[in-house]
């Protein structure tokens, strides 16, 4: 499953919410904090407006940490190369911000799909 197929599943609540849930785990296991309203019509946004500033920081300032975060979420390289070039008039903290959320959501369907059969 790649990052277009998760589309048909960005408007499920349950599964917006599961992904707020996913994302918050796994930033605070690096000391930095997540929340999320329950609003599941701008979740995108709103963790996005989160993430983007830790993303950024951790960029200028803790390659290390980045690079464990981007480990936990399981973001390839060839992922976030491919994202790269494709979208090369955004800025990488951008790019990369956008690639967890997405990864994250992809995270909790495939999760769902398998609890389901």
């Amino acid at each position: 499953m790649n990052f277009t197929d998760i589309s048909k599943y960005i408007n499920r609540l349950d599964l917006i919410k599961d992904t707020a849930e996913q994302i918050i785990k796994d930033f605070e296991m690096f000391g930095m904090e997540i929340k999320f309203s329950g609003n599941a019509y701008n979740a995108y946004e709103e963790l996005f407006d989160q993430i983007a500033p830790h993303i950024n920081k951790l960029i200028s300032t803790n390659q290390q940490k980045f690079m464990g975060i981007l480990y936990r979420i399981d973001l390839s390289d060839v992922q976030i190369k491919t994202a790269v070039n494709e979208n090369s008039s955004e800025s990488f903290s951008t790019i990369i911000t956008d690639l967890i959320i997405k990864r994250e959501l992809q995270k909790v369907v495939i999760r769902n799909h398998y609890k389901s059969k």
